[in-house]
């Protein structure tokens, strides 16, 4: 006999009635279990549990906002999100993801958020309170009324009332990701929602994929401000009464094989992310480790949120068929927020299907099948699937919206019950993209922006309409990004943003005019103002930057940035460049030797030969060893009775001024030892990739967000070499305020223990942020 599912005992009205089912049939079932970093399960929920405390929080909220009132949920990565996010559904009031901030630092886009929601309530934790400095927000995070959710008492609840709300009532606000000057409010009902569970459940046959005597269990990392954590990884659990194992975004990406331990140890028959996961777990997990797990029960592998890659997923079934991976558990979907989330999904019962079609015939929008032998003018696609019962797709021409005839790409729409109502306080732009006068197609349709065709029944994506740029699952507006480059130096002119693939990745490349007024001297000043306010303010790593000449960016007759054009003629080495920057390429290591690096340029800049400037000047060291993060012992074992305190801190200076030429590409003349990381260009996954790699080079534990409580290579390397001693002083955490760095003295402990996050919409990253 199947495990119980909703839709087969049950047709809740709303989420709320789904919860409350739940809570009365398996009151004592576990429901959520949320992982430390270690693997253990630090804290759990019972439906029953989740069910008393969305009680106790509605009924505070009653006192304090009326239904329909939105409220910004700011957690990090745990289960008091799920009971805020419940608490809101219980009350009636309608609920508002937010990003989690980073401590003692301002947060923009929350605070947008926060304005454009109209929300007067943020619900978050205790220990966010106590580390989260108000005055470094603006005034908007100010005005908010802040609650710490896990110090509201169960008896609380005791008075709850049952809301008046129905199906069309608005769950929540799912903000679109990427755009930090305009995010836009999807606005989900609990009808929408509903409608897409259980397209979820047909889609991923959950009957047929999970033992009959168990009840499903999903393991997750992705964030749960993001439609595919939220919805995905939360919601859907829920729906059909199984059981999710949570874990934090950043604990992923500092050690991938966690997320693939945790699938083994709870028996996980479904897990899933963006494409960029699959291929970091290649990058990031050792081919020794691969064997030691079992994941034969992992039945359904779900790939959305950004391309999903051929060549991916044949070298993840490879590399992980020794741990009975099979491939036909993986999932191409297609998605987005503006339709909840699944639009598409292959059939779980069979392997991906993939096609080979002439590269030159798609760049005209024709699709012609082609010999997959002849490499350099074909290009893989990979099918995502059909449309669920109850909804459909169709493909137009993305100008008049006349429908495309077969073997021709067109813009994808989407029809049905996950359809949302629009956005938020946004009718013009709700009317563009949720449209009823589709020529021979009936009824409402969202336009997705998205193109692709249908061939065999299957839909496959090709690219975008727009200029939407989408890394590791998360979306930025590239207008957003040239705008942050021309506010960060006078020389620097309208330029375009856009993402190129490199190594089957999509990576950021950033072209701007220069004024020509500007000294060639200065360029490299330009290039390094760039790169550092990309890194602090979208979270981004640029893979190159062009400063080109002075009205020689291609633009319309009206004066807009033609930004595909400009791509075009960046591949192509049409540009008229005065001054490029790449980022440092690896090269693997080869018979045990470290791995070095290039600028792009064929100049290699791995040697770290310089010192770090400031009064306290570390040693310079050309050893050669590897700053990759490999498996090899610790470079050295330090004890307090043994070095000094000072000469740890210079060793390991001089580490991380090797690390950040050999990595992010510096000279090291332009390092100082009292700069932010941010400033040389380290975006928040790198600095994950960092604290990994100081991990296996000093054999100190870290938490994955290590260089943001330290943010400077001296504040970094005296917290290091204090750990690496035993001889810790007084816990100081360094911040970056808008006038310079400060250190402030704080319970370290509990600090660590509440900011273990991402950054500024890292999932992303992930993502995992599906994409839109």
């Amino acid at each position: 006999m199947a495990p119980e599912m909703v839709a087969h005992d049950l047709r809740p009205a709303t989420m709320l009635d789904l919860l409350r089912y739940r809570a009365e049939q398996h009151r004592e079932r576990t429901a959520y279990i949320f992982l430390s970093d270690d693997g253990a399960a630090t804290t759990q929920l019972t439906f029953g549990q989740l069910d008393a405390r969305a009680r106790a929080i509605a009924g505070f909220l009653e006192g304090q906002v009326a239904p329909g009132d939105r409220a910004l949920l700011v957690y990090p990565a745990g289960l008091d999100f799920i009971t805020a996010f419940f608490g809101c559904l219980y009350a009636g009031v309608v609920a508002v993801p937010a990003t989690y901030p980073k401590p003692r630092r301002p947060l923009p886009r929350m605070s947008r958020i926060a304005e454009d929601s109209g929300a007067k309530i943020a619900l978050t934790t205790a220990q966010t309170l106590e580390t989260l400095d108000l005055d470094q927000q603006d005034a908007i995070a100010r005005t908010l009324t802040w609650v710490a959710s896990d110090e509201i008492a169960d008896r609380v609840g005791r008075n709850w009332r049952v809301p008046a709300i129905t199906t069309d009532d608005l769950a929540f606000l799912q903000y679109t990701s990427g755009s930090t000057s305009d995010p836009k409010g999807v606005m989900v009902s609990h009808g929408n929602l509903l409608s897409n569970l259980e397209a979820i459940r047909q889609a991923f046959g959950i009957e047929a994929i999970v033992d009959p005597a168990t009840n499903p269990t999903g393991v997750f990392w992705l964030p749960a401000y993001h439609d595919m954590g939220l919805v995905g990884g939360i919601l859907t659990p829920l729906y059909v009464g199984g059981r999710s194992v949570l874990m934090s975004p950043s604990s992923f990406l500092q050690r991938p094989l966690r997320w693939l331990k945790a699938i083994d140890d709870y028996g996980a028959s479904i897990s899933g992310a963006p494409n960029f996961a699959y291929d970091y777990c290649l990058r990031r997990v050792p081919a020794a480790e691969r064997a030691k797990f079992d994941l034969h029960r992992w039945r359904l592998a779900f790939c959305g949120a950004e391309p999903i890659r051929a060549e991916t997923m044949r070298s993840f079934c490879d590399a992980f068929a020794p741990a009975g991976f099979l491939p036909e558990a993986f999932f191409p979907c297609y998605g987005l927020a503006e339709s909840t989330l699944l639009v598409t999904g292959a059939d779980f019962r069979y392997q991906p299907t993939v096609i080979t079609v002439n590269r030159a015939e798609l760049a005209k929008h024709r699709v012609v099948v082609a010999d997959k032998h002849d490499k350099p003018h074909v290009q893989e696609l990979v099918g995502c699937g059909t449309s669920p019962s109850g909804h459909a797709i169709a493909i137009v021409d993305p100008v008049t919206s006349v429908p495309c005839p077969p073997a021709m790409v067109g813009e994808i729409l989407v029809q049905g019950p996950s359809v949302t109502r629009g956005y938020w306080q946004r009718p013009e732009e709700s009317a563009a993209e949720f449209v009823s006068d589709v020529p021979g197609v009936s009824g409402r349709m969202l336009r997705t922006g998205d193109l692709g065709f249908i061939h065999d029944g299957q839909l496959y994506v090709t690219g975008r309409v727009k200029d939407v740029i989408i890394i590791r699952g998360r979306n930025h507006y590239p207008q957003d990004i040239e705008q942050t480059c021309e506010q960060v130096h006078p020389a620097v002119m309208p330029g375009a943003a856009f993402s190129v693939s490199i190594d089957d990745e999509e990576r950021l490349v950033v072209v701007h005019q220069v004024d020509r007024s500007c000294p060639k001297e200065e360029y490299g000043n330009v290039v390094q103002a760039i790169r550092r306010a990309i890194a602090e303010n979208h979270e981004l790593e640029p893979a190159a930057i062009q400063l080109i000449r002075q009205t020689s960016l291609p633009i319309t007759s009206s004066g807009k940035v033609q930004r595909q054009l400009c791509r075009e003629q960046y591949l192509q080495g049409e540009l008229k460049i005065l001054h490029e920057w790449k980022l440092p390429i690896r090269i693997a290591p080869t018979n045990g030797h470290a791995a070095s690096y290039t600028n792009g340029n064929g100049n290699g800049n791995g040697n770290g030969n310089g010192r770090l400037h400031g009064s306290h000047s570390a040693n310079g060291h050309k050893n050669g060893h590897s700053a990759n993060g490999s498996s090899k012992k610790p470079r050295f074992t330090v004890r307090a009775d043994a070095i000094e305190l000072d000469r740890v801190v210079e060793r390991i200076e001089s580490w991380l001024q090797e690390w950040l030429v050999s990595r992010v590409g510096l000279d090291p003349a332009d390092i100082h030892r009292d700069k932010p990381f941010a400033e040389f260009g380290v975006d928040s996954l790198t600095a994950v990739e960092l604290s990994h790699e100081l991990e296996k080079e000093f054999g100190v534990p870290l938490p994955p967000i290590v260089a943001w409580n330290y943010p400077t290579p001296a504040a970094l390397a005296r917290y290091l070499a204090e750990q690496s001693t035993g001889a810790v002083s007084a816990p100081v955490v360094v911040s970056v305020t808008p006038n310079g760095v400060t250190t402030d003295p704080v319970d370290l402990e509990s600090l660590l223990a509440e900011i273990e996050h991402l950054s500024d919409d890292e999932a992303a990253r992930l993502l995992a942020e599906s994409g839109r």
